[in-house]
């Protein structure tokens, strides 16, 4: 509210974004992203457009402006007199300007609420809890990895329970190593109550606390130490999941918590797999070959541990992506092996459907992709955090945009900071040409931080949609500022012909001749361009599902030579067996007809 403040103080006049975070932070360290943020929630709350402003002005580089005149209150009546705003104002007349913005904002936002039957519908009606990442107070420190294996094992465990609302793995664990407080998490997280505690190891002991604490208070709903040895860390899991879901009162069926589909029993083999997980996230050559080697220690341990063997395939599927498209075969043949151990041994584990769905998907074999979901439980109620990751990639490399729109704007209550999830939604809000709805996404995403190589290139993609080359410049200098160097060299390139469509074009021919590495970007540049043909060569040689569907090439979709590249892709059969997505339809005479 302080920076709403601040702009309608200086009376029509540019802020730059040093003043506010002068005046609104003094003192304080505050990223960009903050304070971008802050104008984000602000067009919102508005129903304000960053592309067509009606009350809140970007001023690239430098700063925002409130373009909508704000008269002082309690002027008597009568009077004219221009507002003329300073922080020399009345101490009263600042309050009363105050209490009069918020009272708009609280207005709008509960106008908005009320019109999007999504936001706060199944989470408030639902018992909801958060499970942050349990501590290591091990003298040495060097249980992490336990730690955070404890913590994923009681969120999937939780997960299972039907009625219980529970956040997913990387919202809770956006609060690791942060202090913020409970009440604080709460609101972010948008639940009633928040699953912490700690482990402490030594040997074969360990203490572990659990508390579950009512975030509108501040109190304990239920709490408890277990000094126990490690091998019953099963059973405390266990012991810890009934005990918060009779704190929540909710019914348990016989059954509903229990060892995991294609779980463990053998504490050595939970040990290798949480230590996999933790080199993993990594994600370089050194830690995905080093977590390789502790999920085959864990099925060595227990060969009939499906989820060892689902992260093995998934570490294999991946592993091309930092060792190079060259071993891309080599990789899928062990990964595929890997996927069909897990699926003998847990055929309706949700992680493990999610990822020969993932398999199948980057094959192009949409159909199996769509069959294999279908087998996970409540998928479209994005319960599943993974499944509905996967599904709503397929919903939108195919063409069903509304409905993946629908899906993440439902799992957005469940996993309310997952950055990722900003970059999927920022691309299906632009695919239905929702521009300002896809910008503040993407900038929403940028905020929560992570996936920005992505979410930089994605802000430039849906600048160029938006037609703002003021937008389009900011997005291209974080796209060459955080993308890797191979990609870094066209940014560059089309930065410096902003403006000059006809150098632009010879960069972009020059480009497409070299090499296939870029054929994305050619595809999305030659559409703002109006180069059809060059979108379509583009297309035609890598034929990217992620870029075909953006309003930007609607004009290559409408030529002929589109669906022909369709049919080399395999989406006409697909929509044959599952239904016709946003784009295309078939025609009694031309066969398919795309928009």
């Amino acid at each position: 509210m302080a920076v709403l403040v601040c702009l309608a103080a200086a009376d029509g006049k540019v802020v730059t974004r040093n003043d506010l975070f002068d005046a609104v932070w003094p003192g304080g360290v505050v990223s960009d992203d903050v304070l971008t943020h802050s104008i984000v929630e602000l067009r919102k709350a508005f129903a304000d457009s960053a592309r067509d402003p009606e009350f809140i002005e970007t001023i690239p580089k430098v700063g925002f402006r409130l373009i909508s005149p704000v008269s002082a209150p309690n002027q008597s009546s009568g009077v004219e007199r221009k507002a003329s705003f300073s922080w020399q104002w009345p101490a009263a007349a600042i309050a009363a300007l105050i209490v009069t913005l918020i009272g708009i904002v609280l207005m709008l936002r509960d106008v908005s609420t009320d019109a999007d039957p999504v936001a706060g519908t199944t989470a408030n009606r639902l018992p909801s809890v958060a499970v942050l990442p349990f501590v290591d107070m091990s003298a040495a420190n060097d249980h992490e990895y336990f730690a955070d294996g404890l913590t994923e094992e009681l969120i999937n465990r939780l997960t299972q329970i039907s009625g219980l609302q529970v956040t997913g793995r990387t919202s809770s664990f956006y609060f690791k190593n942060r202090n913020d407080d409970i009440r604080t998490i709460g609101e972010k997280l948008s639940v009633g109550h928040v699953l912490a505690g700690s482990i402490r190891r030594s040997g074969d002991r360990m203490r572990i606390t659990a508390q579950l604490i009512n975030v509108s208070d501040g109190f304990h709903a239920w709490s408890k130490v277990y000094d126990r040895r490690a091998a019953d860390i099963f059973e405390i899991q266990d012991e810890i999941s009934e005990s918060v879901a009779r704190a929540l009162s909710i019914r348990l069926s016989v059954g509903a918590i229990g060892a995991l589909e294609g779980g463990t029993t053998n504490v050595e083999a939970f040990e290798e797999i949480s230590r996999g997980n933790a080199a993993y996230l990594d994600f370089d050559a050194e830690s995905v070959l080093k977590a390789i080697d502790h999920y085959q220690n864990a099925i060595d341990l227990d060969p009939e541990f499906g989820l060892a063997w689902e992260r093995l395939a998934n570490a294999y599927r991946n592993a091309w992506l930092v060792f190079g498209r060259d071993e891309y075969e080599k990789w899928a043949v062990v990964a595929d092996a890997a996927i069909e151990q897990a699926l003998q041994i847990a055929p309706t584990a949700p992680d493990v459907l999610t990822t020969a769905a993932y398999m199948h998907a980057d094959r192009q074999e949409w159909a199996a992709a769509r069959r294999v979901l279908e087998r996970v439980s409540e998928l479209k109620s994005s319960r599943f955090v993974n499944a509905t990751m996967v599904y709503s990639d397929l919903l939108t490399k195919t063409g069903f945009a509304t409905d993946a729109v629908d899906l993440k704007e439902r799992g957005r209550i469940i996993d309310p900071l997952h950055s990722g999830d900003a970059l999927y939604l920022a691309h299906q809000y632009a695919m239905l040409d929702r521009i300002d709805d896809a910008l503040d996404e993407v900038e929403r995403g940028w905020t929560l931080g992570g996936y920005r190589p992505q979410l930089s290139m994605e802000g430039m993609v849906i600048s160029l949609s938006a037609g703002d080359e003021g937008q389009l410049r900011f997005w291209l200098e974080r796209a060459i500022q955080y993308t890797q160097p191979g990609a870094r060299g066209i940014h560059e390139a089309m930065l410096g012909s902003l403006g000059e469509p006809a150098r632009a074009l010879r960069i972009l021919r020059d480009a497409f001749a070299e090499s296939t590495a870029t054929d994305y970007f050619v595809i999305v540049w030659a559409g703002y361009y109006g180069e059809t043909e060059l979108a379509l060569a583009a297309m035609r040689r890598s034929p990217d599902l992620w870029a075909i569907w953006l309003p930007i090439v609607a004009d290559a979709r409408q030529q002929p030579a589109f669906i022909d590249i369709l049919q080399t892709t395999g989406l006409p059969d697909y929509w044959r067996e599952f239904g016709w997505g946003d784009f295309c339809r078939p025609h009694a005479d031309a066969g398919i007809v795309c928009r």
